[in-house]
C-alpha cells in the first residue's frame, strides 16, 4: 500500500465509526423514547382507571375496549423494546469490531512513520559520516602537503 493510501484508509475508517455512533445515539435516543411510552401508558391506564370507578356506569363500559387496546399497545411497544435493544446491542457490536479495525490501522502507519523515520536518521546519518570522513581526509590530506612542503624547505635550505 502506498503511504497515502493507509491514511486515506483511516480517514474512511474514522468516518464509519462516526456514522456507527451517530446510529447508535439515535437508537438510544429511540429506547428512552420507548420507556417514555411505557410510562406514559401505565399514567394513563390508573388515570383512565380511577375515572371509571369514580364516573358514570358508561365510563365503566368503556373501559373493557380500553384496557384491551392498553395491553396491545404495550405488548407493541414492548416488542419495539426488545428489537431496539437488539439493534444497540449489534450496533456496540459493530463499534468495536471498527475501532479495533481503525487501532490496528494507526498502530500500523505509527510503524510504517516510525520505519521511515529511522531510515530518513540513517541516511542523513551516512551523509554526515560520509561529509565527515571527506574533511578528514581533506586534512590529513592538507597536513602531509604541508609536512612535504617544510621537508622539502628543510632539504633545500641545507
Amino acid at each position: 500500500m502506498a503511504k497515502n493510501e493507509l491514511k486515506t484508509l483511516i480517514r474512511v475508517h474514522k468516518f464509519e465509526l462516526d456514522e456507527r455512533q451517530r446510529k447508535l445515539g439515535n437508537l438510544l435516543r429511540f429506547e428512552q423514547s420507548l420507556e417514555n411510552r411505557k410510562i406514559l401508558l401505565a399514567k394513563r391506564f390508573k388515570e383512565e382507571e380511577e375515572a371509571a370507578a369514580n364516573e358514570s356506569p358508561a365510563a365503566a363500559l368503556t373501559f373493557g375496549a380500553y384496557v384491551d387496546w392498553h395491553v396491545d399497545e404495550n405488548r407493541r411497544v414492548d416488542r419495539a423494546l426488545a428489537d431496539v435493544r437488539q439493534e444497540i446491542l449489534d450496533m456496540r457490536e459493530e463499534i468495536r469490531a471498527a475501532y479495533q479495525e481503525l487501532k490496528t490501522l494507526e498502530i500500523t502507519q505509527e510503524n510504517r512513520d516510525k520505519r521511515e523515520a529511522a531510515e530518513e536518521e540513517r541516511k542523513n546519518n551516512a551523509v554526515l559520516d560520509e561529509i565527515g570522513l571527506t574533511l578528514y581526509r581533506r586534512n590529513k590530506r592538507a597536513e602531509s602537503e604541508e609536512d612535504e612542503t617544510d621537508e622539502n624547505a628543510k632539504t633545500d635550505s641545507v
